[in-house]
Formats: C-alpha cells, sequence, structure tokens
C-alpha cells in the first residue's frame, strides 16, 4: 500500500489501545493513521501493513474517530423551565460511531462539512408527566412517547443512534 505522507500520520499506540484485526491480540508499539481513520501496524505504510482495530467497545477516545470530544449534557434550570434541551449528534459513517456534541462543536462540524458525517439536531423533551394519560377521553402523550418520537425521527437521519445513544426516553425527564 502507497500513501504520500501527506495522507497519514505517525502516532504509538498505548496499551490495550488497539489490536490486530485477524487475531485480535493487543498491539502495543508505532502505528499510522491514514486520510479515512484507519489505522495500521508499523512506521510507514508498505504492501505488509496490517490494520489494527480500536479495542475501545464503548465508545470512549471517539474523539480520535470523528474529531471533536464527547459530550455529556448537563439541563441548567433555564432548560428545565423551558422543558426542553437541544441536543447534537454527529456519526462517522466510515466506523458508525455515533457522539454527542456540545452546541459550539456541532456548529464546527457543520462548517468542516465532511462527507463521512452525517449531524443531527434534536429537541429532548425534559419537563412533564412521563407517562400517557387520558384527559376527557383524549390521550394525552408523556414525555417517554414524546422522545421516542423523537428517537425514531433521529435513526431515519442517523442509524444506530437510538442503541448507540438515546436507549432512555426518560433521560433529564423531571415531572
Amino acid at each position: 500500500m502507497y500513501l504520500p505522507k501527506s495522507k497519514y500520520k505517525k502516532e504509538a499506540a498505548k496499551a490495550e489501545q488497539f489490536a490486530d484485526k485477524v487475531t485480535g491480540a493487543p498491539y502495543i508499539g508505532p502505528v499510522i493513521k491514514d486520510f479515512l481513520g484507519r489505522i495500521f501496524k508499523g512506521n510507514s505504510p508498505s504492501k505488509a501493513t496490517e490494520e489494527l482495530v480500536s479495542t475501545n467497545v464503548d465508545g470512549e477516545n471517539t474523539d480520535d474517530l470523528i474529531g471533536f470530544n464527547r459530550f455529556y449534557p448537563k439541563p441548567d434550570p433555564a432548560a428545565y423551565s423551558k422543558g426542553l434541551l437541544d441536543r447534537f449528534f454527529l456519526k462517522d459513517s466510515r466506523t458508525g460511531k455515533i457522539i454527542e456534541l456540545s452546541k459550539e462543536d456541532y456548529l464546527k462540524s457543520k462548517k468542516k462539512s465532511k462527507l463521512y458525517t452525517k449531524s443531527i439536531k434534536i429537541i429532548w423533551y425534559i419537563t412533564g408527566n412521563p407517562e400517557d394519560e387520558i384527559i376527557n377521553g383524549y390521550l394525552y402523550p408523556g414525555t417517554k412517547a414524546k422522545n421516542q418520537d423523537v428517537i425514531n425521527q433521529a435513526e431515519k437521519i442517523l442509524p444506530g443512534i437510538g442503541k448507540q445513544i438515546l436507549k432512555d426516553p426518560s433521560q433529564f425527564v423531571v415531572k
């Protein structure tokens, strides 16, 4: 495999960061990251260069995969008084990883506009009755049902978001 020097960078693998793609054996040593985000053994690309995989199953260090840091929102009193929380997500189509972003990183990702990334902004309901209720014969959906609908709509744009991040439709909800 030949790559010009501008298409890869050299790094050192940390303990338990990468494993051999075929055998699954842990790898420590020099690595090459190419322009597509793939990781290879060695100091320079060649025909004998072997690809590695990240051993990080739960998605930590996704900043290495997508270029942005993982964000965990903490609704403030203003958000609770409004009843809504804006949330931002980014998917790397090369790896299938999805991370939640801060608003600033979301705006940066929109400006960069990479072909292999897709982003979405959702509005998450955080106040109200979590359960559906019937009032005067009419069904009023609770926040869990509303958020589940948000998850279903987000799945159409970022497939996998419901399994990777938005697993709990009652997240941040207070009555």
